[in-house]
């Protein structure tokens, strides 16, 4: 009786095996049909590219920063609004028109002071204001001229920077590079894997531009007097577009 049990467990645990073993291979059949039908175009590749357009830099956007503190919130308007008067008497004297013009309005704040700097035993306050005025010209001759008339009058903190008429169509020139080295660089890809490339899924793109100085060699600049600026070297605004582009391959 022992070994007739013993041998239908045998014979049992034999079944058992081959269920099992048949079972995993169905499985892995299904596995490699399934691979085997993944549609190709669910496959991607994915390139990051950037182009840059060098642009002539013929404006200068010139910030101000306009403040004031006081003891009280109304003694620091004042004092603000007088130099709010005078630049804005400054840009009527060099005609800089409204369009060439933004601003932003007036901010006021109150803190407490640590010292005691206005002799008073009680704790004490300041109330300051800040305001941001941005001017756009393309005369560079005054961008010297603003600037010693502010700090003549108390002006403290301003700047400017190179830009230029062109911006929009640099921009524009830049992403198309951008584009075409993309697409270029993909195919290459493709073309070196054996794949093919297909239709694009997706595209991100940004861009921004930054001042570059470019020094000019023409005989005008070459022959200067000792009354030369840096102003008088041209100047050039780079304009840099970046994409992020996914394509099909199959």
């Amino acid at each position: 009786m022992y070994k007739g049990l013993k041998k239908n467990m045998v014979l049992n645990g034999s079944k058992l095996s081959r269920m099992v073993l048949t079972f995993g291979l169905l499985l892995f059949g299904m596995s490699c049909t399934t691979l085997a039908q993944q549609p190709a175009n669910e496959r991607t590749i994915t390139i990051n590219m950037s182009a840059s357009e060098m642009l002539p830099a013929d404006l200068i956007i010139f910030n101000v920063n306009i403040n004031a503190e006081a003891e009280t919130p109304q003694q620091a308007f004042e004092l603000h609004k007088e130099h709010e008067s005078l630049l804005a008497g400054l840009l009527q004297d060099l005609n800089i028109s409204e369009d060439s013009i933004d601003y932003e309005p007036i901010r006021m704040n109150r803190r407490q002071v640590s010292s005691n700097r206005y002799g008073n035993e009680e704790p004490e306050y300041v109330t300051s204001t800040n305001q941001s005025v941005s001017i756009t010209f393309s005369d560079f001759s005054l961008y010297e001229e603003i600037q010693l008339t502010l700090i003549e009058n108390g002006f403290d903190s301003f700047s400017g920077s190179f830009s230029s008429t062109k911006i929009a169509e640099g921009k524009e020139k830049a992403l198309i590079s951008a584009l075409q080295a993309a697409r270029e660089r993909a195919e290459l890809i493709a073309e070196t894997s054996g794949i093919s490339l297909g239709p694009v899924l997706s595209i991100n793109h940004s861009d921004h531009y930054v001042g570059i100085p470019n020094k000019s060699t023409s005989a005008e600049v070459m022959s200067m007097s000792r009354d030369a600026s840096m102003m008088d070297f041209s100047q050039t605004v780079e304009v840099r577009a970046n994409v992020n582009i996914s394509y099909f391959i199959e």
